[in-house]
């Protein structure tokens, strides 16, 4: 098994990815039907042109975020659940670990309910409405999850093969949508529907930068393959805001001519023809195998003498519990409040450790020792998690309410979030929290790699390559 089948570092010869690799893997990543989903969630609460700056702005601001995090993996060839450990404790970044593998089984169910209800439509156009009891179920399986897994147990460098073929099809897909919405007889009613009231700015703000920073979990699974920082960076920021920003502003442009938010329905309302279903498929394949690849190696982080491909069965079976999913949208919401309570403050202290305190400096053999300088307290950095819940108990006081349980609603913090949003200022609070915090704590320990050992300085001993 080599090395990009584990979680072991990339020798330098092995990062074999380029920009335009690290470009069309993210932007492949990123052609996801849920792009479509997050641009409809907001479009008719907010109407056309408020839709289209939100959008633009929200995702260009928040995916900076996603580039900033991916440069840990691509200048140590490490993956994003090993890069962790130095903030969080070589047992304490089992919680990345943790949210990865929450988040990708909701993705990737609801990207396989998806594939179900378009390979559904695509049966019954070709086959003269031949439908049958299960044929939905069978098809959601079958194309959004059984496929992809074979396709991942096959090669983790499979997706980068996929996406170069998938997504130039699905780019040209989106065009051919605009162009139907413009000369179809629905643009007028696209930039004139008015807002409904469902949605605020910042409401909006919010869904655009949780569902970016969702991304956070996967980042360095694939950027550890980039050559250099500089392309790690720009090829992530650019794969995903292209494609980010195109499909959600498209989605949502469909749902204002339609009211519908599932692509497989406002597709076929739209009349854009069978091909566009089978476009549909073939976007949900490339983009679960990358799912499904991230997630394997999240698990291998923790659990290295673990098979890779089942691991892969692994991180894939429990997803189809969410092809039984009754609503889309309601899924959607649950995943994203999932993300920016459970993900979001507990980056906001990784990306605050690595860049401001450990200023980018990290020792990579000690990333791989359990006793070594990553240790803290029985393998957890107790600090950096009490930081963490400070940053969850602020975004429950602020966003709460979007759960829409009364428990965790309060109405002053509903009334700040108009203002702040949720998940930025989480982040930003339990970032700056462990900054203060770890300045003085560990000023005077070695514990956790912050001090030098043995008379060296930090440029000396970080870095240090695993011999492989």
């Amino acid at each position: 098994m080599t090395n990009s089948e584990t979680v072991l570092p990339l020798t330098r010869k092995e990062r074999h990815a380029g920009f335009l690799s690290i470009f069309w893997l993210w932007a492949g990543g990123n052609v996801l039907l849920t792009n479509f989903v997050s641009g409809s969630s907001y479009a008719l609460g907010l109407g056309f042109w408020p839709m289209l700056v939100i959008t633009v702005t929200g995702y260009l601001f928040a995916l900076a975020f996603c580039s900033w995090d991916s440069q840990r993996s691509a200048r140590y060839g490490i993956d994003e659940m090993v890069s962790l450990r130095p903030t969080f404790g070589y047992h304490g970044s089992i919680y990345g670990v943790v949210v990865l593998v929450g988040v990708n089984f909701g993705w990737v169910g609801i990207l396989a309910s998806l594939a179900g209800s378009a390979m559904k439509l695509v049966v019954q156009n070709l086959a003269g409405g031949l439908t049958f009891s299960g044929d939905y179920t069978l098809y959601a399986l079958v194309v959004g999850i059984v496929l992809p897994l074979i396709i991942i147990m096959f090669s983790q460098k499979a997706a980068f093969q996929l996406s170069k073929i998938t997504v130039p099809i699905l780019l040209a897909f989106v065009a051919y949508i605009v162009v139907r919405l413009v000369t179809g007889g629905y643009w007028t009613k696209v930039t004139t529907t008015p807002s409904d009231g469902s949605q605020s700015w910042m409401s909006a703000f919010e869904i655009i930068f949780a569902f970016a920073i969702s991304w956070f979990p996967y980042l360095g699974s694939w950027n550890r393959f980039a050559r250099r920082e500089r392309i790690g960076f720009w090829g992530t920021y650019l794969g995903l805001a292209v494609t980010g920003i195109l499909f959600a502003v498209v989605g949502g442009m469909a749902t204002l001519a339609t009211g519908q938010t599932d692509p497989a329905l406002w597709s076929n309302q739209l009349d854009l023809g069978l091909a566009a279903l089978v476009i549909i498929i073939l976007g949900t394949v490339t983009s679960v195998t990358h799912l499904l690849g991230s997630g394997s190696m999240g698990i291998l982080s923790v659990a290295s003498k673990w098979n890779y491909r089942w691991v892969c069965a692994i991180v894939t079976i429990p997803s189809a519990i969410f092809v039984f999913a009754t609503s889309l949208q309601e899924i959607f919401n649950i995943l994203l409040i999932f993300v920016g309570l459970l993900a979001g403050p507990y980056w906001g202290v990784a990306l605050t450790d690595y860049f401001f305190l450990r200023k980018q400096k990290i020792d990579v053999r000690a990333c791989y020792d359990p006793n070594g300088a990553y240790r803290y307290t029985g393998g957890v950095n107790l600090v950096a998690f009490g930081c963490m819940v400070v940053g969850m108990a602020v975004w429950i006081f602020l966003g709460g309410w979007l759960s829409g349980m009364s428990l965790l609603t309060f109405s002053a913090g509903e009334s700040v979030f108009q203002y702040t949003s949720a998940t930025l200022p989480s982040m930003i609070i339990s970032g700056l929290l462990y900054y203060v915090v770890a300045k003085g704590f560990f000023a005077t320990s070695t514990m956790g790699g912050y001090r030098p050992v043995s008379g060296r300085a930090d440029g000396e001993r970080t870095g240090t390559p695993v011999r492989t």
